[in-house]
């Protein structure tokens, strides 16, 4: 295995993803994937040029799928009592023959940016927080915590998270 620093920018995700495809292909399975983070800032929205690598949710829907018909019919629940409905939340980036590619919501990936709260040289969680909170057209520190609160529960928010969202929003709001 190489040990390497490498950087993913929207080229090479796009060609790291197809080689998935590929190797998915030829394993005969079909596979999602839910990309958050730095790899959604990129394919999503464009609005940085790279990341170190791909956060994601891996999910089989088929092999779900099977399990769930199974256990519904061995507990006599309705065939549809899970179901992938809000799948329709999320928005598709990339679909191959054998890959599928989501992504959730920006509010949901804001939230993410904001628990995470991560401030450093290489960490892009200010930035991206930045670009969502005006993609989203917030306007200020209260509803920046209002979304992070429709995803976490607001009495577990940490205070460095309600730190980050007041300085990111003086960061934005103070320009003159």
């Amino acid at each position: 295995m190489k040990s390497h620093s490498l950087k993913f920018n929207k080229e090479k995700l796009r060609e790291y993803l197809s080689a998935l495809n590929d190797e998915l292909k030829a394993l005969g399975v079909t596979g999602e994937i839910c990309i958050v983070g730095g790899a959604a800032m990129i394919l999503a929205f464009g609005s940085r040029e790279s990341t170190r690598d791909i956060d994601a949710l891996l999910l089989s829907p088929s092999q779900i799928r099977a399990a769930a018909a199974t256990v519904a019919q061995d507990l006599d629940l309705p065939a549809n009592w899970l179901n992938d409905g809000a799948k329709g939340y999320a928005s598709e980036l990339l679909h191959y023959s054998h890959l599928r590619v989501i992504t959730p919501p920006a509010q949901y990936i804001l939230a993410m940016k904001c628990i995470a709260a991560r401030v450093g040289l290489d960490d892009h969680d200010k930035e991206d927080a930045k670009f969502l909170i005006e993609h989203l057209g917030l306007r200020n520190s209260e509803a920046v915590l209002e979304i992070v609160a429709k995803y976490y529960d607001a009495k577990r928010i940490p205070a460095k998270t309600q730190y980050f969202v007041r300085e990111v929003c003086d960061e934005l709001f103070s320009k003159t």
